[in-house]
């Protein structure tokens, strides 16, 4: 995509990065003279509505992010290259490394960067939990690194969308399933306890060079992490500070309860140098700060002696052993079922699962090329692309088949033949003298469609007809892709530098300007006004209708969206209404209830909070009680999964 230019406006200078959502390009900002990256999405995201959906509205969150810890977003836009649809974000662009570049290279880290770095995090990661977002997926990817040692946490909002549409459990999200929360593996609520997880998880490998868990599959990793415990830090690098190595073991604990509970308690405990929280791990020889204690025999009290070391430390095993007694019957009791469960779910795979002498070939089927050959090579395969053919159902570029198939055993290095996709080729149409419903028709019967389509003055053609064309006839392209027309309009003959005004509606203000500019009018002047329906910094209207035929340089006034006037919204007249909303079969969920605005855009949010089983009535109702305009259309999500939508009246 090098030195295509998206949006009119951000010119691609070379692509830096490669996810398992998007392709990231250093790009330069045309209108503010500014060097940014931009992730565009792959095409099998580009082509699903619910997730372009969920992607828009979660990068909207995060666009409202300010921190000096998290990656800014720009902007988000759509565009049509070579007839395809493209998608992408706009974000600050960090000159640097990932922290995970970091510690490969340097193995184990320093106890006064671990602090310094997961002070940081941890200061992105409130930031973030302040504002309602969960990250979802906290690793040293995702976390960018400045020449001055400033990190930068980056895809805030879109992982929630990732982990929807990409988080499964296939060899291809092995660095992924490395860090997620054991509720994250179980599938079940996450908050921000999770990402604090996740985050031990970084610091884990921060300061041993390696992750907890590991396995040669990502079903084993996910196991892992539900009933394994870690190996102590600490024994692993004996330089590890005693205070990070008890921070570390209190983030991954099972159990999110047992954890710091917000950000600001970790930031906390980090910067106190006389931190000596207590770990998950228990040792005959830990000093016990109690001077009475309970036996077995639950009556009778036993007190240290301080004087008597050894019955003390006798008396300190029987506690220990005690404490392992009951945490295991407390457990059996409470989660039972969940235990027998994984037991049964581990042992099959341990000792009956295909996979058992080998590793499981990854599914790279209508997967890109390139993103297949990554995933293969990290799960320990040797891929080779065997040949291209045409094929009409698969894009250009995707792969067709494989051979070994997916799922079959196989060694490292083993040898996967790839079969990939060289599309459907059309030859382009001449359209230039028919009319847009001819040029649509002609375009249909070779498989094409029409893209964007601008009207431009011209002497020879006549009113309705078209001019120009992009793609030029007889270019070669995918099938189903797009063909922008440009079609001839009328307009007063006697002006020989006239240029046809631009539709402005809804696009920012920079972008509006530059628009203007470009088509050879003036910029004249740029009122704001509060606006119900189109956010902040995009244009309610123009001067001029767009479309209309008039002399070069002719001055066009824009009226820029000041957003929502909250003082008046608060000022209106509103409802006060209780949803009965079910509680669903989970401990707790996140409900959040907020404005649907009429252009479909997500307006105010008047709840979202985590509700548990326990505030439940005797129907197995939540009672949610909101305040807001009367008729407000409002949209109700648990989970952040829309379950419908309600008017308030």
């Amino acid at each position: 995509m090098e030195n295509i230019k998206l949006g009119n406006r951000y010119k691609i200078i070379k692509q830096v990065g490669l996810g398992g959502m998007a392709k990231v390009y250093k790009a330069e900002d045309t209108v503010l003279k500014r060097i940014v990256a931009i992730k565009v999405l792959k095409d099998q995201f580009s082509e699903d509505d619910e997730f372009l959906r969920k992607f828009n509205n979660e990068a909207q969150s995060a666009a409202k992010l300010s921190d000096i810890n998290i990656v800014n977003v720009y902007d988000i836009g759509q565009d049509i290259i070579n007839g395809k649809n493209i998608y992408y974000i706009v974000m600050e662009f960090i000159e640097g490394i990932t922290l995970k570049s970091y510690i490969d290279e340097k193995k184990i880290l320093s106890n006064e960067e671990i602090e310094n770095f997961s002070i940081q995090i941890a200061s992105a990661l409130n930031a973030a939990h302040s504002n309602g977002i969960i990250h979802r997926d906290i690793k040293p990817q995702n976390i960018l690194m400045a020449s001055d040692n400033k990190l930068k946490v980056t895809d805030f909002g879109i992982a929630r969308v990732s982990s929807n549409a990409t988080i499964t459990y296939t060899n291809s999200i092995l660095g992924t399933v490395h860090y997620i929360s054991p509720e994250q593996a179980k599938g079940k609520f996450v908050d921000e306890k999770s990402d604090l997880y996740s985050l031990g998880v970084v610091m884990y490998e921060m300061a041993t060079g390696k992750v907890p868990f590991d396995a040669d599959n990502s079903v084993g990793i996910a196991i892992m992490h539900i009933q394994d415990e870690p190996v102590e830090p600490k024994k692993i690098n004996p330089n590890l500070d005693e205070k990070l190595n008890s921070i570390i073991i209190k983030l991954l604990s099972k159990k999110p309860s047992d954890r710091f509970q917000n950000s600001l308690e970790l930031i906390k405990a980090l910067k106190d140098k006389n931190y000596n929280g207590e770990s998950n791990f228990t040792s005959p020889t830990e000093t016990i700060k109690i001077e009475k204690i309970k036996e077995e025999n639950p009556k009778k009290n036993v007190y240290i002696n301080n004087k008597n070391t050894e019955k003390r430390k006798e008396q300190i095993k029987k506690i220990n052993s005690l404490k392992r007694k009951r945490i295991i019957k407390k457990s059996l009791f409470f989660t039972g079922i969940v235990i027998l469960f994984i037991f049964f779910v581990h042992t099959v795979y341990s000792f009956f699962s295909p996979y058992k002498d080998g590793i499981p070939i990854p599914a790279v089927v209508d997967i890109d090329e390139d993103d297949a050959i990554e995933i293969l090579k990290n799960a320990g395969f040797n891929p080779i692309v065997k040949k291209y053919e045409e094929n009409e159902t698969v894009s250009e570029g995707k792969v067709i088949k494989q051979a070994p198939k997916a799922k079959t055993k196989g060694k490292k290095g083993d040898l996967v033949e790839l079969t990939v996709s060289k599309g459907k080729k059309v030859t382009v149409p001449d359209l230039v003298g028919m009319s847009k419903d001819d040029a649509e028709k002609s375009l249909e019967k070779v498989g094409l469609n029409i893209g964007k389509v601008t009207f431009k003055y011209s002497e020879k053609v006549e009113d309705g007809y078209i001019i120009d064309q992009d793609p030029q006839p007889g270019i070669q392209l995918d099938i189903s892709s797009y063909v922008n027309i440009v079609v001839s309009t009328t307009e007063d003959e006697s002006s020989e530098n006239n240029t046809i005004v631009p539709d402005l509606y809804n696009l920012n203000e920079g972008d509006a300007v530059k628009t203007i500019e470009g088509a050879n009018l003036t910029v004249g002047s740029i009122n704001y006004e509060y606006s119900d329906t189109i956010e902040q910094g995009n244009v309610i209207s123009q001067s001029i209708v767009a479309g209309t035929p008039v002399e070069e340089w002719t001055t066009i006034n824009i009226v820029i969206s000041n957003g929502i006037n909250e003082e008046e919204n608060i000022q209106s007249s509103n409802v006060n209404t209780i949803f009965s909303l079910d509680m669903p079969n989970s401990e707790s969920v996140i409900i959040t209830i907020r404005e649907i605005r009429s252009n479909g855009s997500i307006g105010q949010v008047f709840h979202d909070q985590v509700h548990y089983r326990s505030e439940a009535n005797e129907n197995n109702k939540l009672e949610i009680p909101i305040s807001a305009p009367d008729g407000t259309l409002v949209e109700v999500l648990y989970d952040g999964n829309k379950i419908g939508e309600y008017t308030v009246h």
